[in-house]
């Protein structure tokens, strides 16, 4: 059995790429592909909610471990902090097996990003050494600009669910678009709870993320004609890997002012 290229799954979790009909049947009947993408959009949903998150000074032995993952040298074994002088002479770094010197150490500020990359990056990371608090040094202080608001739909409750929300299209200047969804209720069922956009008539659908928490900021595939799927809907899904919608949504709602 050929299973899918995990590059593919990766866009496909990021919402940027749409499989093909050959592609999408292969994944309903593989566990193995499901699950893969399944990891894969978690890993996203991390990475895109991780911006709200308070961060915590890591342990020491965070650093210990990516000390000795990178096989750096016992110069700068010890763990760098903020405001804290970590630059070493280049003559105690001295690798002499490898007849190379390193450069001073240091602990260099980034600017956030918004797109996925950098938080993607951090995730790989979090996941050789076991402790989210590696993010800290790949995680900036200065909070992006907000982005202009060019759509809003008000999202109610479907029969059998007491809930309620919001979601709101922005769009930078680049062209590039995110929904931004808010939804009071509906976490308490259990499973998980998936973004889509719908057609009018919930004919098409297409699933831009998974809800964790009130708040989520999702992607929209470049491909994708907000004209042709212009509602908003949050549904409950069992956790066994079926990309499908499960048929029970919690809330719904249609942007105006595309």
């Amino acid at each position: 059995m050929t299973h899918l290229d995990r590059d593919t799954l990766a866009l496909v979790a990021l919402a940027e790429l749409d499989l093909s009909p050959a592609e999408r049947e292969h994944l309903q009947s593989c566990p193995a592909c499901t699950g893969e993408l399944d990891a894969l959009r978690r890993t996203v949903l991390i990475g895109r909610t991780a911006g709200s998150v308070d961060l915590v000074k890591p342990a020491d032995a965070v650093w210990g471990r990516i000390h000795a993952a990178l096989g750096l040298s016992d110069a700068v074994a010890a763990p760098p902090r903020r405001g804290v002088d970590t630059s070493v002479d280049a003559a105690v770094v001295d690798e002499s097996a490898a007849g190379m010197v390193r450069p001073p150490a240091s602990v260099v500020e980034l600017p956030r990003r918004r797109r996925w990359l950098p938080v993607a990056a951090a995730a790989c990371l979090v996941g050789v050494l076991g402790g989210i608090g590696a993010t800290v040094w790949w995680q900036a202080a200065r909070a992006p600009e907000p982005l202009p608001v060019i759509a809003e739909a008000q999202l109610d409750a479907l029969p059998g669910w007491t809930a309620s929300g919001r979601a709101y299209l922005e769009e930078d200047a680049d062209g590039r678009r995110e929904v931004v969804v808010d939804v009071d209720g509906g976490a308490d069922a259990g499973g998980l709870r998936e973004v889509w956009l719908l057609t009018a008539d919930a004919t098409g659908l297409v699933s831009v993320g998974l809800l964790d928490g009130a708040t989520g900021r999702f992607s929209i595939p470049a491909g994708i004609d907000l004209a042709e799927y212009p509602v908003v809907d949050v549904s409950a899904e069992p956790d066994d890997g079926n990309p499908a919608h499960s048929g029970d949504s919690i809330v719904r709602g249609t942007l105006s002012g595309l």
